[in-house]
């Protein structure tokens, strides 16, 4: 297996012809088909359904496509830097980021970085914590911004801003439930209320809940907070969140819980076996000295 096959093999996959394929590559198809043959004698396993019309992926090919994509993102990564080195530019910074990172801290930063390094570009990927987390462990990214819970084993941490939970929901559904207006509210003034939560912190809250001998009416758990927050907007139930994430809608209310044990921070985070580039390395201390600062 080489790169080159690789690259066939994943043009094939998004072309859906290997026709097709073969003119994107410009490359007759006779030698892209005979590529694609070796790739699977050499693994002893059938990567294709070959159809009349389009082609499709058999189990072994599925797999193979996951690990071509991210060998082929690497495989750019590494000539982009080398080339930055040869013309003597300092290069990007591959970062993660998830949607709900609306951290002044975090910007700041970046703008203080960019100001002093106007020279490094950033490669942003975009995804939940747990997807970040393994680009993290493969090498597709350097860095990562992301939000507790997370498995901290390998990783160093700098924490940018915690953020107290909070409830939100419809404004009216508020209202009508909560019509006093209190500074905070309890947990156990959501008994028997419908609650929507990210999946995420399930664990987390049945625990609080159960510390209080109530058992939450979850009506909706999801996998995006912004999701359940539009859930809620929708009138459908109360959505336990963040509250910095709350401020994502316009269109609903929310009042912060008095549980201080239920809090969420976003985190900038490397691996501890994985050393950064240059680049990398100096955005991280630079946020750590920032961060040391802003005490």
């Amino acid at each position: 297996m080489d790169i080159r096959q690789l690259r066939y093999f994943v043009t094939t996959v998004e072309e859906g012809t290997i026709s097709a394929a073969a003119r994107k590559l410009h490359i007759s198809q006779p030698p892209l088909s005979t590529q694609l043959r070796l790739l699977e004698a050499e693994y002893g396993v059938t990567l294709f359904e070959r159809g009349s019309r389009q082609i499709s992926l058999t189990d072994a090919g599925k797999m193979l496509y996951r690990y071509a994509c991210e060998i082929l993102t690497l495989e750019n990564a590494a000539a982009e830097d080398l080339q930055n080195l040869r013309l003597c530019r300092k290069g990007s910074i591959r970062m993660g980021l998830i949607s709900s990172a609306d951290s002044p801290r975090l910007y700041s930063g970046l703008h203080r970085f960019h100001a002093e390094h106007p020279d490094i570009d950033f490669k942003v990927f975009e995804g939940n914590t747990y997807e970040l987390l393994e680009d993290l462990k493969k090498g597709k990214i350097e860095l990562a911004v992301i939000r507790t819970p997370f498995p901290e084993s390998d990783l160093k941490k700098l924490v940018l801003q915690t953020d107290p939970m909070c409830a939100a929901g419809n404004r009216e559904l508020m209202s009508t439930l909560f019509p006093d207006e209190p500074a905070a509210l309890r947990l156990k003034d959501f008994a028997g209320i419908p609650l929507i939560i990210y999946r995420r912190w399930e664990k987390i809250l049945r625990e609080a809940f159960e510390r209080e001998g109530i058992e939450p009416e979850l009506i909706c758990t999801c996998d995006d907070a912004r999701t359940g927050l539009s859930f809620a907007s929708a009138g459908i139930g109360i959505c336990l969140l963040p509250a910095s994430i709350a401020n994502y809608r316009q269109d609903t209310r929310s009042l912060p819980l008095s549980e201080p044990s239920l809090t969420s921070s976003i985190c900038l985070v490397r691996r501890r076996s994985q050393e950064l580039t240059q680049s990398a390395e100096s955005l991280y201390q630079l946020f750590g000295g920032f961060l040391k600062d802003a005490r």
